[in-house]
C-alpha cells in the first residue's frame, strides 16, 4: 500500500498552476501583437500560429481579453488576421 504524497507537493502544484494561469492571460496581448506585427513585416502567415494557445481566451463573445489583445495590437501599430 502506497502512502499519500506529502501535503507540500499538493500545495506546490496548486501554486504552480495558479502562477502559470496568472501569466497566461497577461501574456496574450504582447505575444499576439508581436506575432501580428512580425506577420506584417515578413509576410509569413506562420506567425498566426501564435493564436492557437490563446484561442480559448478569445472565443467567448464579449470577452474582455479580446479588448486587451486589441489594445496591444493597436499599440504595436499593426492589424490582426482577416
Amino acid at each position: 500500500m502506497q502512502s499519500a504524497p506529502p501535503r507540500r507537493t499538493g500545495r506546490f502544484l496548486r501554486v504552480a498552476v495558479l502562477l502559470l494561469a496568472a501569466g497566461y492571460v497577461p501574456s496574450s496581448g504582447p505575444v499576439l501583437a508581436t506575432a501580428f506585427w512580425l506577420r506584417e513585416r515578413t509576410g509569413r502567415d506562420e506567425f498566426y500560429a501564435a493564436i492557437w494557445p490563446y484561442l480559448p481566451l478569445l472565443r467567448p463573445a464579449g470577452s474582455p481579453v479580446k479588448d486587451y489583445v486589441e489594445w496591444w495590437v493597436i499599440r504595436f501599430g499593426t492589424v490582426g488576421p482577416g
